[in-house]
């Protein structure tokens, strides 16, 4: 522990010392500690529940008389919500908003034997804070022992890791591995094509604008329809910078653990179709049929703009150096 970390003046003896404070900070004060989630071997979102929700509209009598003389209601159990244009006699159906789908993940560089080697030393959280960024806690009694005390990062609509990659540098015992923010892989951001301003309302660009690798890990398909956005999973390292950046309420892009997104993805919104077979739908539909592809991006502005929420101010346009920039919070020490 002789070696010297260079963080401003800080070394790696002072971070132990401020580890030993917060540990024992949190271990008094167990609020800071705890974390809202599912046990550890549930591996469920940290919201629980479906994480889908249909476009319900009962209640809602012009709204019903408005899509009934266009044939785009279907009744569920008693319950009516918009028909999807695409699917015969489904729901129009939408990812449910961030907080009520989020999950856990790891800090970047964790190796696969992570709560092996973690000694929930906190030095990680305390790097993590020091800087500004706050993306790392510490799991709570709600994650079960075997992740007690061991960093997470469960909120990246509010604390998106920056990928500065100091946490792994002060690591003592390799937990959280020295490597390339190239090499890392926290997750795999997913995007909603109901959902997403720009597969149904022309350009928009602000995830990918967000990202720290852009067009590496984003794909377009531009065509009169918009600017349709696609998360390229092998290149996506789960950062969590695209899910702030996204105008839409609650996101329309969220980060789900490997496993997570690959069952997902194989079934996607229980259409038995996979992600890609539903994405060359909503195109192969654009392409050939324009009364339905009208609808199916009226019907998804509806429930963007009138249900979830439109943030206009976050719609990035261009391409280029990340706007998101992730300054360090005012606690960051100079």
């Amino acid at each position: 522990m002789n070696r010297r970390t260079e963080r401003r003046g800080i070394t790696r003896r002072e971070f132990i010392n401020a580890g030993i404070v917060i540990a024992a900070a949190t271990a008094l004060a167990s609020s800071r500690l705890l974390v809202v989630g599912v046990s550890a071997d549930s591996g469920g979102p940290v919201g629980g529940g479906e994480y889908y929700e249909p476009f319900f509209i009962e209640g809602d009598n012009e709204r019903i008389m408005y899509y009934e003389a266009l044939g785009f209601v279907v009744d569920v159990d008693g319950r009516k919500c918009v028909a999807n244009p695409l699917l015969p006699g489904k729901c129009m159906v939408y990812t449910k908003q961030y907080y009520d789908d989020r999950f856990v993940l790891l800090p970047p560089g964790a190796t696969e034997d992570f709560y092996g080697r973690c000694i929930r030393c906190g030095l990680c959280y305390f790097a993590c804070h020091y800087m500004g960024y706050n993306a790392i806690k510490l799991a709570g009694l709600s994650r079960g022992l075997r992740e007690l005390g061991a960093p997470i990062v469960d909120d990246m609509m509010k604390y998106p890791c920056t990928l500065c990659m100091e946490c792994t540098k002060v690591c003592p015992t390799g937990a959280l591995e020295e490597i390339p923010k190239e090499e890392v892989k926290m997750g795999i951001a997913l995007i909603d094509p109901d959902l997403c301003w720009a597969w149904n309302s022309g350009d928009c660009k602000s995830c990918a604008k967000a990202c720290p690798f852009g067009s590496e890990v984003f794909e377009f398909t531009y065509n009169e329809w918009g600017v349709h956005t696609k998360v390229n999973p092998e290149k996506c390292k789960g950062c969590g910078l695209c899910i702030p950046a996204c105008p839409i309420g609650g996101s329309a892009i969220h980060v789900l653990p490997v496993d997570e997104y690959e069952r997902r993805v194989k079934n996607y919104k229980n259409t038995d179709m996979s992600y890609e077979e539903y994405l060359k739908l909503i195109l192969e539909t654009e392409r050939t049929d324009p009364f339905k592809a009208t609808w199916r991006t009226a019907i998804n502005t509806d429930y963007i703009l009138n249900v979830r929420g439109l943030e206009e101010e976050k719609i990035e346009t261009e391409l280029g150096t990340s706007s998101t920039g992730m300054k360090p919070a005012s606690n960051n020490k100079q």
